[in-house]
């Protein structure tokens, strides 16, 4: 796609190791933007940052520590210049039987998948309201809308709170020139999808797929680099399904 209009600018990326998150910086490199690329696993980041083009910085960041996000976008802001794009794809999913659940399990969850993206928006949202405008981009999920599949009622819950955060942080940034949106992927093809279930139930979640297949991370990105771009400049506080059709709203 041309005429997208993120040659030259600054993203920041959480999640950046993992399958969807990894896509998301290939794209946006492979279109002008320099890319820093955030997550848990600093060794992970390195090694997509070693084989892709451009201006990228591979950070270490913590999305359930307040502190760890603020520092990483400091040491994004003083390499790279103020980032005008952020994706927060940086997820974690432990999938549990509800009886198996614990305090813990749910309280990493939420501060991985909900309140990390909170602190996350606040803290890239002055840089973007200096730069005049910018783009957010939140992973939500299928789950958030349907209860989720093979013990992810913790983290369906979780996807379902970064919804509302998204029309909520869409309406008071909008004054500033900045977009909210998210993104609620289905079936797709990463280590997450595959960890903790066995190959019956992935099957079974295949079929209910109209498409009949799993989507690729790639696929994913690409929505992504859409609701980024200067093509998406009026919309905000929406939350884009891409999921093959398995769930029509």
């Amino acid at each position: 796609m041309s005429g997208l209009g993120l040659n030259g600018r600054t993203a920041f990326v959480t999640g950046a190791a993992g399958g969807i998150g990894r896509a998301v910086v290939a794209e946006l490199a492979a279109r002008g933007c320099a890319v820093a690329l955030a997550d848990v696993d600093l060794a992970g980041v390195h090694s997509v940052a070693a084989g892709l083009p451009g201006r990228l910085l591979p950070l270490h960041c913590d999305l359930a520590v307040p502190d760890s996000i603020a520092g990483a976008l400091t040491a994004a802001e003083a390499a790279l210049g103020p980032p005008t794009i952020l994706v927060n794809a940086g997820a974690v999913l432990k999938r549990q039987a509800l009886a198996d659940i614990t305090e813990a399990d749910v309280a990493h969850m939420t501060a991985v998948n909900m309140t990390g993206a909170l602190f996350l928006a606040r803290a890239a949202a002055g840089a973007m309201k200096r730069a005049g405008g910018g783009r957010m981009v939140f992973f939500s999920s299928q789950g958030a809308f349907t209860g989720g599949y093979v013990g992810s009622t913790a983290y369906a819950m979780t996807k379902a709170g970064v919804v509302s955060m998204v029309k909520s942080l869409a309406r008071e940034f909008a004054p500033n020139g900045i977009t909210v949106n998210a993104i609620a992927p289905g079936g797709i093809d990463t280590r997450m999808l595959r960890e903790g279930a066995d190959s019956a139930a992935l099957e079974r979640f295949r079929a209910m797929i109209p498409m009949g297949r799993y989507g690729t991370p790639e696929e994913v990105a690409r929505a992504c680099v859409f609701l980024c771009s200067d093509w998406a400049s009026y919309v905000t506080g929406h939350t884009l399904d891409v999921n093959g059709g398995q769930l029509m709203r």
